[in-house]
């Protein structure tokens, strides 16, 4: 299992007035939350937290358990269209499903750097190099991470 984490932290750099919270001082939290994703190897979500310290609206939190309805559901292209589906936008929280596509890739390269490092062959696997070509800057066409990682991989 691997878990990957985000956090959103909303500061105001001003005094704002709100119904639920009364007076936000500069430097206080509007919006204060984390999400986890625990997945598999498959990048199967098995388990997910989220956690909402500070919110603008005390009924906000509610919107907390219904990210569990995305266990099961596997991290994979145009999955993020399938979870605000799941979701349904008046009973999820923004911020927190804008959180899911970085975690989506903070969980693809903990797998991809654990596969690099431990798993025989990985590196030197023209499939495994396809697939990570050009996906960033590091890993363009004779980048730095393409040329120490896949040096030994031919296409």
């Amino acid at each position: 299992m691997w878990e990957v984490e985000g956090t959103l932290l909303d500061t105001k750099g001003y005094e704002a007035n709100l119904p639920d919270r009364g007076c936000l001082i500069i430097g206080d939290a509007l919006h204060d939350m984390t999400l986890t994703l625990v997945v598999d190897d498959r990048l199967v979500i098995r388990e997910i937290r989220a956690a909402m310290r500070a919110t603008p609206y005390q009924d906000c939190h509610g919107a907390a358990p219904r990210y569990d309805l995305l266990v099961g559901m596997k991290i994979r292209s145009g999955w993020i269209n399938d979870v605000k589906e799941t979701l349904g936008r008046q009973h999820a929280c923004t911020h927190l499903t804008e959180l899911l596509p970085v975690l989506a890739t903070a969980a693809f390269q903990t797998l991809q750097g654990y596969r690099l490092e431990f798993q025989t062959g990985f590196a030197d696997s023209p499939a495994n190099r396809k697939r990570m070509a050009n996906t960033c800057y590091g890993y363009r066409d004779g980048g730095r991470a393409d040329t120490l990682v896949w040096n030994t991989a031919t296409d």
